[in-house]
């Protein structure tokens, strides 16, 4: 029989984790709960506290959030802790509804990652008529060079003072720590006035884009730019406001959104906003840096958690909790035909 239970969080928790050293790069008794979560700033000006109510079956979880106003009623695509995924930056489309990769390894996964760009509206129509929930990938903190929306970046928004933007979007002077030290990409501003005008305004159409070609949610990549040497001044306290503005401006077209990697703002004390505003985290070689308790969080709200692993590192599938899924592949990009291991998230 089912049961209710309320329970209110009083406090914070404190989430406390090893140095962080990331690379760039049901069966069972039902329970409903509901638990505290704290609202962005924004909403804190219509609402000062919201309530999460959340089902789950020994980690299966459905999350709902009361919508403050101004946002869509609910995201278009469904996540629990039962989700399962595949990643794929550099080999789509991603055969449906299952996959096998270059080494046999099959995958039947209900959420698919791909590039927003790459794929066209019907093989994500394809995805979602086969039962997939659709996330689309695109850079939130940085400028790729090759990207068709390049030129809606101010240049010193991508250079920094005094820098311009040569005919293949690459710097000429400026902020030497705004070019990444090993992708040909440049950090974007979130620090100046002007360039959070810029950067966010090109942001939104990449969210339009998203919607329009009907994908459930986005994964922004990039977002830790103030632990890459700070560049054009960019804060920890600019990423909050950024990810905090992005994640709002996501949940109002109606879609999902996560946090990639940031481990930094987790270990910070923004465990409980950030929980609060995305709705599942992605993480890159957290079984290499000893990091992947750091995002647990998300799973005691009900939030699944994605690990990426490279170079086959690991070879046997880790112990993991509900919520946790795990993939290997065996080189360094986000290749799904490199998947050597495949982990999905225990059950019940």
């Amino acid at each position: 029989m089912p049961c209710s239970l309320l329970l209110v969080a009083i406090g914070l928790a404190s989430f406390v984790g090893p140095t962080f050293a990331a690379p760039r790069g049901v069966k069972g008794e039902w329970v409903t709960t509901s638990v505290f979560v704290s609202a962005t700033p924004t909403d804190k000006a219509a609402v000062s506290s919201i309530f999460a109510t959340f089902t789950h079956s020994k980690g299966a979880a459905i999350l709902s959030v009361p919508v403050p106003a101004g946002r869509t009623s609910k995201p278009s695509g469904t996540l629990s802790l039962d989700s399962t995924f595949i990643y794929d930056l550099d080999n789509g489309p991603i055969g449906a509804p299952d996959f096998k990769s270059k080494s046999g390894v099959g995958i039947d996964a209900s959420v698919y990652i791909f590039d927003l760009v790459r794929l066209e509206v019907d093989q994500i129509k394809a995805y979602k008529d086969a039962g997939k929930t659709a996330i689309c990938y695109f850079s939130a903190g940085s400028l790729d060079p090759l990207r068709a929306d390049a030129g809606n970046f101010d240049d010193a928004c991508v250079c920094g003072t005094g820098g311009t933007l040569d005919s293949s979007n690459h710097c000429t002077g400026g902020d030497p720590n705004a070019k990444q030290k090993n992708w040909d990409q440049y950090w974007l501003d979130i620090h100046s006035p002007a360039c959070k005008t810029n950067v966010r305004a090109a942001m939104t159409k990449r969210l339009q884009m998203a919607k329009e070609k009907g994908c459930d949610g986005i994964d922004p990549d990039n977002v830790d730019s103030y632990m890459n040497g700070a560049p054009h001044g960019n804060t920890e306290a600019d990423q909050m406001e950024y990810l905090l503005w992005l994640s709002e401006t996501t949940h109002a077209q109606g879609l999902l959104i996560n946090l990639k990697n940031g481990a930094g703002l987790l270990r910070a004390g923004h465990a409980q906003e950030l929980v609060s505003a995305f709705d599942f985290s992605v993480v890159e070689s957290c079984h290499v840096y000893d990091e992947c308790q750091v995002y647990e969080p998300f799973l005691a709200a009900g939030k699944p958690m994605i690990q990426i692993e490279y170079s086959n590192s690991i070879t046997k599938c880790p112990t993991l909790k509900p919520g946790q899924n795990l993939a290997v592949l065996s080189g360094l990009t986000l290749n799904s035909a490199q998947i050597t291991l495949d982990c999905p998230a225990p059950r019940g």
